[in-house]
């Protein structure tokens, strides 16, 4: 158990929802905490395929072979 100072605005909000969703508070914050973890993790791992394909970029004739067997012919 953890003891968390929220501003009362947010938690009036809060209380609205997870009521309507019929959660308890430690439920609706467990599972906001879970979603920010998630979003947190997502959002480094685009940073970090960005970072990638920033240093490795693609070169123009790179995906040639695969384009080329997807045109259909005329």
């Amino acid at each position: 158990m953890i003891a968390v100072r929220l501003q009362e605005e947010l938690l009036e909000r809060v209380d609205r929802e997870r009521k309507r969703a019929r959660l308890t508070r430690a439920a609706a914050i467990n599972e906001a905490l879970d979603l920010w973890v998630d979003r947190r993790r997502y959002e480094e791992a685009v940073r970090s395929d960005q970072q990638g394909y920033e240093r490795h970029t693609v070169a123009a004739d790179e995906f040639a072979p695969i384009l080329g067997a997807q045109t259909w012919p005329k």
